[in-house]
């Protein structure tokens, strides 16, 4: 008996710490060009960035910090709702591909 009051114990003070599930909502392809553009996540939403994929020689940045070159890639990297970012890329353009998912309380 000790041990089932345990368990259950145990798992409704984890649930307590929950922050929401992840659901899938839509995959996104982002082109990073030169000076790039800002792109919010929107409220309730995450994004996880799979891969960033340069061309030639080039490199993708994340707000300036290097995010993939020709053989570096820091993906995957998780960005959080009302997170603005700005994509670019030098050496042409370069493609970005994010994960969407909703946060399901």
């Amino acid at each position: 008996m000790k041990n089932i009051l345990l368990i259950l114990a145990i798992a409704f003070s984890s649930a307590s710490f929950a922050q929401g599930n992840l659901q899938f909502n839509q995959v996104i392809v982002i082109d990073a060009t030169g000076i790039g553009a800002s792109h919010t996540v929107p409220v309730g939403k995450v994004w996880k960035i799979e891969a960033a994929t340069p061309v030639l020689n080039g490199i993708v940045y994340l707000n300036n910090t290097v995010l993939a070159t020709g053989n570096t890639n820091n993906t995957p990297f998780w960005l959080p709702a009302n997170y603005t970012s700005n994509i670019s890329s030098s050496g042409g353009i370069g493609k970005v591909s994010i994960i969407e998912f909703n946060v399901v309380p």
